[in-house]
């Protein structure tokens, strides 16, 4: 029986409980904090993930909490991240100095001048490349693609200031392949944009309710391929198709999976989207703040993309085309405290030990709170479908009040269509 409406916490046991990771860069420490929370909230009610999805840096994530050398996919998550951390340059630590520094200083002119910018600096333009993770062509003549497109038409492995051959030995390392494709264990999705059309494309390591997605092996080709953000990171072929990041076409999973969500299973079902950016925000001020305005509007979801796949599942179920199970979207947005200088315009490229540590904190302590105190949004769904948000949830109650009447009008239209249509006795 589908649970009531209103509820004091997400209920997991007996559940299929899925993960969804969103595209983000560094900002991906979030999620490696949530799913920990999750992990540990699924163990408690007897339950684990069974199907993980992600783009980008998600799809990174993904790839290791579907098969961690070792047991532990969180410890896994942690070794892997301590690994293509950068180190702090210089060896100090910028943000402790920072906090020293009078409060109304650091919110005042400047917080666009931070030290942050100095970690970042060195993360975004290191010349050597960082170790396990990319390898630098910046000042090598001889591989950087500005010099080189003056020869000739350039291959698709050249097409980038950065090579990915670091990254690639180091997934192997860190993931077990054969154990994903081995079958019978957790579904994984990975998200890639196909160039020759913009298409995103899934690779799924399951029967996809869509035929244009036949099942595959994962491989680390597939990660590479999903997180190869242009012009940064190179184009990766994968069986004869050259795939970039899957934030180019979209960076929401739960919209190209949509289908897989709500037909084929006779279980309730949980999505958790774990999203790095949030469409909505403040006026900016500076120009810092209108370049992360932008990122977020391009990289972030779009709501109704959670509100179609709810309403979907509760309006199948009505008309008895799947059968009565219950449908459950969490969606737990990254948003830093108000002001707080940790936000910032290249945020998603802080590779650094500290930012890293803390937005594990704050991935671990958003997902807890969003499983113990979940927000349902009005308006969507119904007895056996609800879309929840935890964080930012205030910013889009206007937003949240236009969909519930949309709804309506849809409601009365469809029940006006169905009174036209009863045959007159």
């Amino acid at each position: 029986m589908p649970p009531d409406t209103e509820r004091s916490h997400l209920a997991l046991a007996g559940k299929r409980v899925v993960l969804l990771l969103q595209g983000g860069g560094a900002l991906g420490a979030y999620q490696v904090g949530a799913y920990t929370a999750l992990a540990q909230a699924c163990r408690a009610a007897g339950n684990a993930v069974s199907w993980v999805g992600g783009i980008s840096i998600g799809a990174l994530n993904a790839a290791v909490i579907a098969g961690p050398q070792g047991r532990d996919a969180a410890a896994e998550l942690e070794h892997l991240w301590s690994e293509i951390l950068s180190p702090p340059f210089p060896p100090f630590d910028w943000t402790a100095a920072w906090a020293n520094i009078p409060e109304r200083l650091r919110a005042g002119w400047l917080a666009p001048l931070a030290p942050k910018y100095t970690d970042w600096t060195w993360t975004a333009f290191n010349p050597a490349g960082q170790q396990n993770f990319f390898g630098s062509r910046v000042l090598d003549p001889l591989h950087n693609p500005w010099f080189l497109q003056w020869g000739g038409p350039l291959e698709a492995d050249q097409l980038a200031f950065y090579d990915t051959a670091p990254l690639r030995k180091t997934l192997d390392v860190h993931v077990d392949w054969a154990s994903i494709n081995r079958g019978g264990g957790m579904r994984l999705s990975l998200g890639a944009t196909r160039v020759r059309d913009g298409e995103v494309v899934f690779f799924n390591t399951f029967e996809s309710q869509n035929p244009l997605w036949y099942r595959r092996d994962a491989s680390v080709e597939q990660v590479l391929a999903s997180s190869a953000l242009p012009p940064a990171f190179p184009p990766i072929w994968v069986d004869g198709e050259l795939y970039c990041d899957g934030g180019v076409s979209t960076n929401t999973p739960i919209e190209a999976l949509a289908e897989e969500l709500t037909a084929g299973t006779a279980a309730d079902t949980i999505v958790f989207l774990v999203d790095l950016w949030d469409r909505k925000g403040s006026i900016p001020r500076s120009l810092d703040d209108l370049y992360w305005r932008q990122k977020s509007i391009a990289y972030g979801s779009r709501k109704d993309a959670a509100v179609s796949v709810v309403d979907t599942h509760q309006l199948e179920v009505e008309a008895k085309r799947i059968p009565p199970t219950r449908l459950d979207v969490c969606q737990v947005m990254l948003e830093w405290p108000h002001g707080d200088a940790r936000q910032f315009a290249f945020a998603d490229a802080d590779f650094s030990q500290t930012a890293h540590a803390q937005l594990c904190e704050l991935g671990r302590d958003d997902m807890r709170s969003a499983i113990a105190q979940p927000h349902r949004v009005p308006g969507v769904g119904g007895a056996f479908a609800a879309l929840y948000r935890y964080g930012t949830h205030a910013k889009h109650c206007e937003t949240d009040r236009a969909y519930a009447q949309v709804r309506e009008r849809k409601q009365r239209r469809r029940s006006a269509y169905e009174t036209a249509a009863e045959p007159t006795r």
